[in-house]
C-alpha cells in the first residue's frame, strides 16, 4: 500500500501510512477559515504531530484524541499546557526535542530543530504580496496584519476568539519548534518544515535527506522557501501555510515558488489543492477515486 494525503489548510496533513494508520500534523481544522472539512470527516488519528504550540497549529488535538485516541509527538514544553487545555491522559503523549528519534511499529519519526518566523518580518513579507508595495516601516502590527492577512485579526469567529484565549490562559505559546522526518514502512522520508529559512538551520534541512519536503512559504519568501527546499534533496515539494489570503494569492505564491525551485533543482513543485487526496511514491498525483481512501 502507497502513502497518501491530503491538505487540510495551514499546516496540517491528514496521511494515511502504508499500515492503513493515519498521521495528522499540525490540526487546525474546526477553527480554520481555510480548512476544506470539518474533524468529523477525516479518517482517522492514530498519530499526532505538533511542529509548535501556536493556536493555528493546535486547535482540534483535543477533539482528534477523544474521537480516535490519538499519540500525540510534541515538544517538552507544549505537552503541559496541552494536556490542561484539553484535559489529555499524560499516557497519550510523546515527547521530544530536536535530535531525538521514536520509532512506532509502522513509523519512524526523526525530530530536528526548527525556528519559528519572526511575525512581524512575515506580516511585512505577505503585505508586500498583497500590497504590492513595501509597507511604511513605522506602519502599527496590528495595522500590518489587518492588510496582510486579516483571517489572523478576524474578530467576528467568537468561536476561535475563545479558544485563542483559552490556548492563551495555560500558557501555549509556541514552545520549541520541531522540524519532522517521517519514514513509514515504504521507506519513502517526508519531511515538515514549518520553520523560516535560517542560515544556522540549512543542515538540519540537507540532513533531512527527504523524499517528499512539506515546506513554509506562507511566511518566507518563495526564493528563500524554494532555496531550502532543494538542500533536501527531495523529488517533491509541497508548500504550505500560504493560504491565508485567499486562493488566487495561494496559486501565485504556489507558482512563484516553483520558479525558483526550478532554477536550484530537478524538484517538482506541488501546487496543492486543499482537501484532495494525493498519493506518495516517486511522483504525487491526484486520486480521482477518494473511496479507496479510508
Amino acid at each position: 500500500m502507497s502513502m497518501k494525503f491530503r491538505w487540510l489548510g495551514y499546516v496540517c496533513f491528514e496521511m494515511v501510512l502504508p499500515s492503513g494508520k493515519v498521521l495528522v500534523i499540525d490540526p487546525y481544522i474546526d477553527y480554520s477559515p481555510t480548512a476544506p472539512v470539518r474533524c468529523q470527516e477525516v479518517t482517522g488519528a492514530d498519530y499526532i504531530a505538533l511542529t509548535h504550540g501556536h493556536f493555528d497549529h493546535v486547535t482540534d488535538v483535543g477533539t482528534l484524541v477523544k474521537k480516535f485516541g490519538s499519540r500525540v509527538i510534541c515538544s517538552h514544553d507544549v505537552a503541559e499546557p496541552l494536556t490542561k487545555l484539553f484535559n489529555l491522559e499524560v499516557g497519550c503523549i510523546n515527547k521530544v526535542t530536536a535530535g531525538d528519534i521514536v520509532v512506532f511499529d509502522d513509523l519512524r519519526v526523526e525530530v530536528k530543530k526548527g525556528q519559528h518566523v519572526d511575525l512581524r518580518r512575515v506580516m511585512e513579507t505577505l503585505y508586500e504580496r498583497v500590497a504590492g508595495q513595501q509597507p511604511d516601516p513605522d506602519m502599527p502590527l496590528a495595522e500590518l496584519m489587518q492588510i496582510a492577512s486579516p483571517d489572523l485579526v478576524q474578530e467576528s469567529n467568537l468561536e476561535l476568539n475563545d479558544m485563542r484565549e483559552r490556548i492563551r490562559a495555560v500558557g501555549l505559546d509556541g514552545g520549541e519548534q520541531l522540524t519532522f522526518v517521517f519514514q513509514a514502512t515504504d521507506n519513502l522520508r517526508i519531511c515538515i518544515y514549518s520553520s523560516d529559512a535560517f542560515e544556522f538551520l540549512r543542515q538540519e534541512v540537507i540532513d533531512a535527506h527527504a523524499s517528499v519536503i512539506f515546506s513554509q512559504v506562507g511566511a518566507v519568501s518563495p526564493r528563500k522557501a524554494a532555496e531550502f527546499a532543494a538542500l533536501s534533496g527531495a523529488d517533491v515539494v509541497v508548500p504550505t501555510h500560504h493560504d491565508g489570503n485567499g486562493e488566487e494569492m495561494m496559486h501565485r505564491t504556489a507558482q512563484a515558488m516553483a520558479r525558483y525551485l526550478a532554477a536550484n533543482s530537478s524538484a517538482y513543485c506541488l501546487d496543492i489543492v486543499p482537501g484532495q487526496w494525493y498519493e506518495m511514491g516517486v511522483k504525487v498525483s491526484p486520486i480521482r477515486d477518494t473511496s479507496s481512501v479510508a
